[in-house]
């Protein structure tokens, strides 16, 4: 099995238990109190898949040595690349960050 069709076979439903969320470090935290909270389906040395979810808020992140691939489900918000290009999210929207991506 590769890795679409197992992350096809995961169901994203309300029987999911998350974990609690634990807050954005302070740090890196922009406005407001974000917190996120990570499912972690599967780890390999070659790539980690999960779900993750965070509280409102703005934060910086820095993608420096790992590629992130992301598809969101429910919710909103926005990527803000540190050249000032604006990626909307929304349900259905897909976004790759290519190692070395910066950005709140």
């Amino acid at each position: 099995m590769n890795l679409a069709s197992r992350f096809a076979a995961t169901r994203v439903d309300s029987s999911i238990v998350w974990p609690d969320p634990v807050p954005i470090a302070h740090e890196r935290v922009l406005e407001g109190a974000p917190a996120a909270a990570t499912l972690v389906l599967e780890d390999t040395p070659a790539y980690q898949l999960g779900l993750w979810r965070v509280s409102t808020g703005e934060f910086e992140t820095d993608h420096t040595g790992y590629l992130e691939y992301i598809h969101i489900l429910e919710g909103s918000g926005q990527l803000v690349d540190s050249d000032g290009t604006v990626t909307e999210l929304e349900p259905g929207v897909t976004v790759l960050m290519r190692p070395g991506w910066k950005g709140r």
